[in-house]
């Protein structure tokens, strides 16, 4: 059968059995998710999860082996909608109507905005990332999430090769290694505000205008000839 029933042996049909176990993966990692932006993953418990979630523990370890990997697949969700974003926002007759600088500045602008007003979202990664340094994913978690990271370059390189096209760009450089420097800058920034003020000298009142000062010697830099 392949309409979800149960048949009369008492076995759910595969078909139907992996939507179950697809639509229980997908409320664990919304519940998890939700659970690491606003604690962290270390102080989430597996329990706390199956707790959110409405399932037993042994339920979520039957989906999930460990935390680890059900943090790793709530990082490839975040992205994913992070992906979506960018898909609409480039459909928009606003984006079109842009130069490529314009573009590029807006795509920037974008991530900023991922990074300061999802809360927890940069320490999240970045305590994700030291798990991936200990070992503690698997590679095809890892692959699955490099994957996701990467699915949103083309839009930039495009926003480059229209803005050397056009003249809103002056300077040609290697634009792989640009991309990642300015990624990784707002990323390491956004992290460092998410962990709040430490120092007396510490102040991020203008968190929004940090990142944004970033792009916007990141943008100068390729409108200078030279």
């Amino acid at each position: 059968m392949a309409d979800g029933r149960v048949s009369p042996s008492g076995r759910m049909p595969a078909t139907a059995a992996s939507l179950a176990a697809s639509t229980i993966d997908a409320h664990a990692i919304e519940c998890a998710s939700r659970l690491f932006l606003e604690r962290g993953i270390a102080a989430v418990k597996m329990t706390d999860i199956a707790d959110a979630a409405g399932m037993g523990v042994a339920t979520l370890y039957r989906h999930f082996s460990t935390k680890t990997a059900i943090a790793a697949s709530s990082a490839i969700v975040m992205w994913s909608r992070l992906m979506e974003t960018y898909e609409e926002l480039v459909a928009t007759e606003a984006y079109a109507s842009l130069d490529g600088a314009g573009r590029l500045e807006t795509l920037l602008s974008t991530y900023c905005d991922q990074c300061v007003y999802q809360p927890g979202f940069a320490a999240f990664l970045d305590e994700l990332d030291r798990l991936m340094l200990a070992g503690d994913v698997t590679r095809e978690a890892i692959d699955s999430y490099t994957q996701q990271l990467g699915g949103a370059y083309h839009h930039f390189e495009e926003a480059y090769r229209l803005g050397l096209a056009d003249g809103s760009i002056a300077r040609e450089t290697d634009f792989p290694l640009f991309y990642r420097s300015v990624a990784h800058a707002l990323l390491c920034v956004a992290s460092k505000l998410s962990r709040g003020e430490v120092l007396p000298t510490d102040d991020f009142s203008h968190a929004r205008d940090e990142l944004a000062c970033i792009t916007d010697m990141a943008i100068r830099s390729l409108r200078i000839q030279g």
